[in-house]
């Protein structure tokens, strides 16, 4: 039944897939495209930091060069799409979960695995993003991209004149 699960999720990200287009515009509509592109970012890049990182409304701290994304509660939220507890612990997008307290992996196909004796929260959470990593889990502007829909949100961008 695992192995039926796994097909129609990848069936379905397969017909989830966008088709290729391409559209020919003249020199002039591509300038005009990316002048107001640059305006965008213009605008929103007055909301970073010194550091190029932001913080959102509701006290979480976006950090584009790690990676990451601290929120309220102390968690962070990384390019893998995982979390880590502020005890150490993680959990995958996939739902894999490691118990830093109890050195425990707890797997979303009903295994639980004892961790090495010695194991640290970093090695353990470093496995399980390699998982996700393999599986197509990874996506290296996940934070960034997280940051400005945030600021794009909590700040509106103002009409073009």
């Amino acid at each position: 039944m695992a192995t039926a699960v796994v097909y129609l999720c990848g069936a379905n990200a397969t017909l989830a897939r966008p088709q290729e287009t391409r559209i020919v515009t003249s020199a002039e509509a591509q300038k005009q495209t990316h002048s107001v592109a640059d305006k965008d970012a213009a605008y929103y890049q007055q909301f970073l930091d010194k550091e190029g990182g932001y913080k959102d409304s509701k006290g979480g701290y976006y950090n584009p060069k790690a990676g990451t994304y601290t929120d309220e509660a102390g968690g962070v939220v990384d390019n893998w799409s995982g979390y880590t507890y502020k005890n150490g612990s993680y959990k995958t997008k996939f739902g894999d979960y490691y118990d830093a307290k109890e050195n425990v992996f707890k797997l979303t196909d009903g295994q639980t695995i004892k961790g090495e004796a010695g194991i640290t929260a970093a090695k353990a959470i470093q496995t399980l993003r390699e998982d996700v990593e393999q599986r197509g889990g990874f996506d290296k502007e996940f934070i960034r991209n997280s940051m400005m829909q945030q600021i794009k949100s909590e700040h509106p961008n103002p009409p073009h004149r």
